[in-house]
């Protein structure tokens, strides 16, 4: 199991928690993704991995081994993993769910999701 905070990292870095992050998320988002891409210059193994992530068709498979790409870049370089949990504290701050926030990460396979905050009267899936 990957680390929640590179779990995040890498959820944002595919595009799929953009719209719970707020210009700074963005801004670190960017920060990161920069990061990544002068790290992949000599690592194809992350290189790999960020592009799949990007990609639009991208799902949790991508996320996920970009999650633990990162996981296992970070052990083998703790001032990587230093530099990278500095810039991406404010991305994995929105996404996490606080206060008002909801943030909803799906990593199973699931049939119907549904994500809501307040509901009057019933919701029917078929």
């Amino acid at each position: 199991m990957t680390d929640p905070f590179l779990d995040s990292l890498a959820t944002a870095l595919a595009g799929q928690a953009a719209t719970a992050l707020g210009a700074a998320g963005k801004q670190a988002l960017e920060k990161v993704r920069d990061l990544l891409r002068r790290r992949s210059q000599n690592d194809s193994a992350t290189k790999a991995a960020l592009e799949a992530a990007e990609q639009d068709s991208a799902g949790q498979p991508q996320v996920k081994a970009l999650a633990e790409r990162l996981d296992q870049v970070c052990a083998e370089d703790a001032e990587f993993a230093e530099e990278l949990r500095a810039e991406g504290a404010e991305v994995h701050k929105e996404i996490s769910a606080t206060g008002n926030a909801v943030v909803n990460i799906n990593t199973g396979n699931a049939k119907n999701v549904i994500q809501a905050r307040n509901i009057q009267g019933g919701i029917t899936l078929n």
